[in-house]
């Protein structure tokens, strides 16, 4: 039986990404500034989220276990970005260039990890083996994940260009992710 136009993905994962940029909005992360990556990565971010919501539009799922497993998941990946958000706020008392408090003290790049850990959320709400469309959208969550760890490694270029030695010094000092 085929399911019902609103139980699909693909409002799990817009939902995600509103609730995402809310947060952003409410926190009033005003750090986020700079450079930025090139054209050629914003371009390849973006068609790697179009695709990503056009999958998920043909991938359904229901209420059950693997339903809240995911969502539990999604939240934790929220929880994440959230933290992520605080640290980069402006903090008149903190000066420096580079963030290195909060959860950017325990993880460089938590805000990609927490992007991830939100993909790997919805995924698993749609959880569905026997599905070929499902098995492609496990293949999707793979390339993201490379993807956004070749744009990471551009970033901490940009960064290492932008801030010099003080960036270096807090790569040798935290992960970029949490433990690796």
């Amino acid at each position: 039986m085929e399911a019902d136009w609103y139980f699909r993905l693909f409002f799990v994962n817009i939902s995600w990404f509103v609730i995402s940029w809310l947060l952003f909005g409410i926190i009033r992360a005003k750090r986020m500034t700079g450079p930025g990556p090139s054209r050629p990565w914003v371009m390849a971010f973006w068609t790697s989220f179009v695709v990503g919501w056009v999958l998920t539009w043909f991938v359904t799922f229901s209420i059950n276990l693997a339903f809240w497993i995911g969502l539990a998941i999604i939240i934790i990946g929220e929880i994440l970005f959230a933290l992520g958000y605080i640290a980069i706020r402006e903090h008149p008392e903190r000066k420096k260039n580079v963030v290195d408090w909060g959860i950017y003290g325990l993880s460089r790049h938590s805000h990609v990890l927490s992007g991830i850990i939100c993909l790997l959320g919805v995924v698993v709400m749609g959880w569905n083996p026997e599905s070929t469309i499902y098995i492609i959208l496990w293949v999707y969550f793979v390339l993201y994940v490379l993807l956004s760890h070749f744009g990471v490694l551009n970033e901490e270029k940009l960064n290492i260009e932008r801030f010099g030695q003080k960036y270096v010094d807090y790569m040798k000092r935290v992960p970029r992710y949490f433990l690796v």
